[in-house]
């Protein structure tokens, strides 16, 4: 993990990814999470920033837009309600498994199944389309 600690950005691209920031000061930079391991920021500041998302973060991001609009509001609402409350904020970023390009992790252990990060989406056979 890449520490930067008491320093200060001005009209940056700043990749979040793996990184940690304590104590800066950000000014006009644009804050990007591309879904690699969470950062860590703490006593920062920032000024007129932008933030986007990009890699996976924006894949995920599109999936949850495409459930909320294809029958799963609810699923979505909940997710965004667990968020709301904190829940995922504690865990770490390999304990809800990873995709890699072969395919997803696959998931034995009951405890792991249970996780909040492991959604059991029903599985939908035929389903109208909303208008």
């Amino acid at each position: 993990m890449t520490v930067h600690e008491g320093r200060s950005f001005n009209n940056a691209r700043i990749d979040l990814d793996g990184a940690a920031f304590r104590n800066c000061r950000f000014t006009g930079c644009e804050m990007v999470y591309s879904g690699g391991r969470p950062p860590e920021i703490t006593g920062c500041h920032f000024d007129d920033c932008s933030w986007s998302f990009g890699g996976s973060a924006a894949l995920t991001l599109g999936f949850l837009s495409a459930m909320h609009g294809g029958g799963f509001a609810d699923l979505v609402e909940r997710t965004f309600e667990m968020a709301r409350q904190g829940r995922f904020a504690d865990l770490p970023a390999s304990a809800a498994g990873s995709a890699t390009p072969a395919g997803p992790v696959e998931k034995s252990d009951a405890a792991d199944r249970d996780h909040p990060l492991m959604f059991r989406i029903p599985r939908v056979l035929k389903r109208p389309l909303r208008r």
